[in-house]
């Protein structure tokens, strides 16, 4: 790394990921808005281990126990996690050895967008069923049975998180050391406690290198878990050290732990719900404190102030749902235009919606030159277009003008399924969205008129209105589920029939074709609709 914090040379990447080479994290001050005992002489500061490069605080324990097991880099590497310890581990092991063969053991329980997630870094994935959070010391766990894989068959290697050293040593080697040299005049430490690592080696140096700093441990309420951190009735057993460093615990609730996160993340300090929990589990420490009378005695002498840290652990991105499920509706601000989630939700194509002139080409005996993809343009360098080209054949153009005004004749009979359709519609139907009397003015011959009476579709600027497009999409739907023209669309699907989906303006028709595309059947609308069928052929003749 130079001054300006680049990487180059073949061990750029694995540089990156050395805390040693990189700046210190950043320490950042939260907002008074966030600080109810700013008053009090009060500052907390957020500790963003969220801006490693692995996003995420278990990647200093992943290389502290990679390092330390460079034989894995020819095993097979087993964890059981389904978050950021696994998933630093996946990332870890390719940086440092380009090695990729890692498996997360999940329960299977997990959202299948954390699932993904895992897969999408390269990890494989075996799933357990039963408790979701089980105990390191459970002899049936999923833990212990991969211990004993590891001690049974020298190609697997087991990092196990819960019980190696190195975890929380990673903590003791850069995360302490970090904090105190950013604030010499820390007072309180507070970070979540999940397998124990964090609090464990941050709290040793901080305690070894300054006594008087309190460390305050944030646990999950038994029964009601937040992703990452655990409840005290599984962690009092860890075999870390922990009881030499952690002053004080507390408890959060996981609704208390999502909004307090949130809090941070509209504040800018994007941070998961375990951050949230830690400055929750901070605040309600504080809140203690002073009730007791006792916050003036935590102060520096110094300064005068009490200066608290806290961590920010993971990111909230891959736990969204949760949010919404934890807390209220009102917490999150209200989506307008939300009758749209209820509809019009199949894929619209602009390949799918036809220039009238190429619409008429369809329609018509080939009055135009067509160029496929395969044959080489006009550049002169022997590469191919990647689109169709369409140039008119004057003489051509003419006949097809000729063709298609006698297509836009009135009639006075009434429209039918049974009108006889050129040669040239025969794997093509045009399907007419308008009105009864619409159609009865002009049509192309063979056409079908589905909407018959009742009102019009909703034109003009139909994506423009929330509710026309609702309607509009209600109609459409219903109207192709009914019982004559679903049967009517089934035979066009068996036939390999292309539909032409004609409206006044080209709108309701883009909606038509997205539902009738989600059926298996090839549609088209026509760029403004009727009219502009009209416009093209009054510009050609």
């Amino acid at each position: 790394m130079d001054g300006l914090n680049v990487f180059k040379g073949p061990e750029s990447v694995n540089r990156y990921f050395d805390p040693d080479a990189n700046p210190p994290l950043p320490l950042v001050e939260i907002p008074a808005r966030l600080n109810p005992f700013r008053e009090d002489g009060v500052r907390i500061y957020a500790k963003m281990l969220t801006a490693l490069p692995a996003h995420n605080v278990k990647s200093l324990p992943a290389l502290q126990m990679l390092r330390a097991q460079p034989q894995a880099s020819q095993k097979s590497i087993v964890e059981a996690s389904s978050g950021s310890t696994v998933l630093s581990l996946g990332i870890l092991s390719h940086v440092l050895w380009g090695h990729d063969d890692v498996t997360a053991h999940v329960t299977n329980k997990k959202h299948p967008d954390s699932l993904r997630l895992l897969r999408f870094f390269g990890l494989k994935v075996s799933l357990y069923g039963g408790l979701a959070q089980q105990e390191p010391t459970d002899s049936r766990g999923i833990m212990n049975r991969l211990r004993q894989r590891a001690a049974a068959d020298d190609s697997i290697v087991y990092p196990g998180q819960y019980d190696n050293e190195n975890n929380w040593k990673a903590h003791q080697t850069w995360t302490g050391p970090q904090i105190l040299r950013q604030l010499p005049d820390i007072n309180i430490f507070c970070t979540t406690v999940g397998t124990g690592g964090c609090i464990t080696g941050t709290g040793l140096y901080l305690k070894t290198e300054k006594p008087a700093v309190r460390v305050v441990g944030v646990f999950n309420v038994f029964g009601d878990p937040t992703p990452g951190p655990r409840h005290f009735h599984g962690f009092h057993t860890c075999g870390f050290p922990w009881k030499d460093s952690v002053d004080a615990q507390v408890e959060v609730s996981s609704a208390d732990a999502y909004r307090m996160s949130m809090k941070l993340s509209r504040e800018g300090l994007i941070a998961g719900p375990s951050s949230g929990e830690a400055l929750h589990g901070l605040l309600s420490y504080l809140s203690s404190v002073k009730a007791a009378g006792g916050l003036s005695g935590l102060a520096d002498p110094t300064t005068g102030e009490v200066s608290c840290v806290f961590t920010c652990s993971d990111l909230p991105y891959q736990y969204i749902d949760g949010y919404f499920s934890k807390l209220a509706e009102d917490e999150f601000p209200p989506i307008h235009n939300e009758v749209l989630l209820s509809c019009d939700q199949d894929r619209h194509d602009e390949r799918w919606v036809l220039d009238p002139a190429d619409a008429l080409v369809r329609l018509s005996d080939s009055p135009v030159t067509k160029l496929e993809s395969s044959d080489t343009d006009e550049s002169g360098d022997g590469s191919t277009s990647g689109a169709r080209l369409i140039t008119r054949n004057p003489s051509r153009w003419g006949k097809l003008s000729r063709w298609a005004k006698s297509c836009f004749s009135g009639t006075s009979q009434e429209p039918n399924h049974s009108t006889h359709a050129p040669e040239t519609l025969a794997q093509t139907v045009v399907i007419d969205l308008r009105g009864r009397n619409s159609f009865q003015k002009q049509h192309f011959p063979g056409s079908i008129m589905l909407i018959g009476g009742g009102p019009e579709l909703p034109r003009g600027d139909l994506f423009g209105n929330a509710d026309s497009v609702h309607t509009a999409w209600t109609r459409l739907r219903d109207l192709f589920d009914s019982p004559t023209v679903a049967g009517l669309l089934a035979n066009y699907r068996k036939a390999n029939t292309t539909l032409m989906v004609v409206d006044h303006d080209g709108s309701a028709a883009c909606i038509a074709t997205a539902l009738l595309r989600a059926r298996d059947i090839e549609a088209f609308s026509i760029k403004g609709g009727f009219a502009g069928l009209q416009t093209e052929l009054k510009g050609a003749q």
